[in-house]
């Protein structure tokens, strides 16, 4: 391809985000680095996967009906048509996005600023979708409103020959 052509593509392209309205694209930022220098959550990668390196942390702690900001980068692209999906559970909204794929840059990580907002209080997920290849993977991110539920006593009964049991609810 021709730089002239290029020079023309890019400019059609920043054109048409211009008159895309400013909340539409402030769910998610391109970036090479989170900032801020703060650790981030390795996802576990699937050796049958995308091969798309998914890195998480939530900024502050989730709290019902109040936004919680989620940054995700991802790294390891090497396809020029790689893209990723978010998604939450039904009682974890995620504000600005609609779910369509968004590509990805190859050869160099992609920083998403992301905010969800739990609608009640117990364990939700953000569900991130990448693809590259043609190959799929998925990774969920655990979001935490409220106190997590008690552990339950996990203490090993007797029975009267003295054999050690331990009672379990049926699901």
């Amino acid at each position: 391809m021709h730089t002239r052509s290029r020079r023309q593509i890019l400019g059609i392209a920043l054109s048409s985000l211009a008159l895309v309205p400013a909340g539409h694209l402030a769910w998610a930022s391109a970036g090479s680095a989170p900032a801020g220098g703060k650790t981030m959550a390795q996802a576990a990668k699937k050796p049958s996967g995308s091969g798309i390196d998914v890195r998480h942390r939530l900024e502050g702690e989730p709290v019902a009906g109040r936004a919680t900001r989620v940054v995700v980068v991802l790294s390891g692209v090497t396809d020029p048509d790689a893209s990723v999906r978010f998604a939450a559970d039904r009682e974890l909204k995620l504000e600005g996005a609609d779910g369509t794929p968004v590509r990805l840059e190859a050869g160099r990580p992609s920083t998403f600023n992301l905010t969800v907002v739990p609608q009640s209080d117990g364990l939700r997920y953000l569900n991130v979708f990448t693809t590259q290849y043609g190959v799929s993977s998925s990774t969920s991110i655990a979001v935490q409103a409220g106190a997590p539920p008690a552990a339950k006593s996990d203490k090993l009964q007797s029975t009267p020959k003295g054999d050690k049991i331990r009672s379990m609810p049926v699901k």
